[in-house]
């Protein structure tokens, strides 16, 4: 057997080992009754099956829940957890989950300038965090900046020791999905608590 065909079967082999990695996309924010899509298409594996989920479900209605690209319509206010679960070929699945924070009317977001209801900002847009809480004063905004270039462990130590003091569980929980963003992610989560830079 000549070593390129060696090489090859050793390659396909090791592909074939690689387990699936489910992507369920940003969080997100968005008004009573707007549909929102959903993309997992960004997951890792071979032959992939999709299987999306919502907690709570009364009030949610999830369209297509088999396929990446699902769609979901909220016409009570709360925050949604949205669960992917993909399968790949062999049997081996990987769970992912983002959130939804459903408001009660578009007035409510006034803090997003580059959002429209029909359609759907992530966080690369600055309209992927969940609806402030508190107004950043000029400090803490200055602050917020220097740490979106810090360490994910750093970022962390901000999450849990950097926000004001009226900071809600959502702005927490926002915070802490963005631990493994890049620095402009994190710079526009700043903004959606009102920082300018």
């Amino acid at each position: 057997m000549s070593r390129l065909l060696l090489s090859a079967l050793l390659l396909t082999a090791c592909a074939a080992e690689v387990p699936p990695l489910a992507d369920a996309g940003d969080p997100r924010v968005l008004p009573v009754g707007v549909t929102a899509a959903l993309d997992g298409s960004f997951s890792e594996g071979d032959g992939l099956s999709y299987a999306w989920s919502i907690a709570p479900t009364e009030g949610a209605t999830l369209t297509d829940p088999e396929s990446p690209f699902a769609t979901f319509t909220a016409d009570a206010p709360g925050l949604y957890t949205l669960t992917l679960e993909v399968c790949d070929e062999a049997g081996r699945c990987d769970v992912a989950e983002t959130w939804a924070r459903v408001d009660e009317a578009p007035g409510s977001t006034s803090r997003i300038s580059d959002w429209a209801p029909d359609e759907l900002a992530g966080s690369e847009s600055g309209a992927g965090a969940v609806l402030s809480h508190f107004e950043g004063s000029k400090e803490w905004c200055a602050k917020c900046f220097r740490n979106a270039s810090v360490t994910s462990s750093d970022w962390d130590k901000f999450c849990e020791k950097g926000l004001p003091e009226d900071a809600e569980r959502e702005d927490y929980i926002s915070c802490g999905l963005y631990r493994f963003s890049s620095s402009d992610e994190r710079k526009n989560w700043c903004r959606n608590y009102g920082c300018r830079g």
